[in-house]
């Protein structure tokens, strides 16, 4: 199972590189970091894209949408040449602000700090679902984020899994230190709290089959590494925003060919 993990990964990294080639711009090291952890999770058993009554799914950092583009057309639920058109005609954009395919995606996200309040709203709309989210480290900063998890320890909200995608880097900062994730903080909320490498398929494997089988929510603090198997972009401020040049974009994709 581990082995296919990596095996899946690397493609889904050769479709993301193959996208960021044919012109789309995306926040590499943010999709780079957490696309481990989405492979896990759309090809370990925990969402199935496909079936009607899944688990529901919000990437609240959009910036990292390359990531979840690439596993829809990895599992071949939407066309490469459908994003390509979609782009042409400027409907769908750089990040999940515009809704373009609902069918797969359960809520649009652009503005940080709001998934898991919607979160919230999915959750006690389908009891019986399990509500997963990725933010971002950066992204905690945000009030709203706080509020959300007030309320879901307050109401004792049993079916989110919150995993935080720690990569130590914003679009703009290093954010190496962060008391928060350091000490007993969260723990202090009633939720469950893990601590895993976002990038060891078995550790997280088994973290997500903790957490599902849980009576509380939980929180999985990831440490990951931004632009992680992205050549020079790794660890790299200059590649939230900014593309790898064409030469390394052809040099990294030829790795996972």
């Amino acid at each position: 199972m581990v082995k296919n993990f990596k095996k899946i990964s690397n493609k889904i990294k050769w479709e993301f590189l193959d996208l960021v080639e044919k012109g789309f711009k995306y926040h590499l090291g943010g999709t780079a970091s957490c696309l481990d952890l989405m492979t896990v999770l759309f090809y370990g058993g925990y969402i199935n894209l496909s079936k009607k009554n899944r688990s529901i799914f919000l990437l609240s950092k959009g910036h990292a949408l390359g990531a979840f583009y690439s596993i829809l057309i990895n599992q071949k639920l939407v066309s490469k040449q459908k994003l390509i058109n979609l782009k042409k005609r400027a409907e769908i954009g750089g990040q999940l602000d515009i809704f373009k395919l609902p069918k797969f995606i359960d809520t649009n996200t652009g503005s940080l700090g709001h998934a898991i309040g919607v979160g919230i709203g999915h959750a006690l709309a389908n009891t019986k679902r399990k509500v997963w989210i990725i933010i971002g480290d950066a992204e905690i900063d945000e009030g709203s984020v706080w509020e959300a998890l007030f309320y879901i320890s307050e109401k004792k909200i049993n079916n989110l899994i919150i995993i935080i995608d720690r990569n130590k880097i914003s679009a703009s900062v290093k954010i190496d230190k962060k008391e928060v994730f350091d000490s007993k903080f969260l723990e202090n909320l009633n939720l469950n709290v893990f601590y895993i490498n976002g990038h060891k398929y078995k550790e997280i494997k088994n973290c997500y089959d903790k957490a599902i089988k849980l009576k509380k929510s939980s929180i999985i603090i990831a440490d990951t590494i931004k632009g992680k198997g992205l050549g020079i972009a790794e660890n790299n401020l200059r590649y939230s925003h900014q593309n790898l040049p064409k030469n390394e974009v052809k040099r990294v994709k030829q790795i996972y060919e």
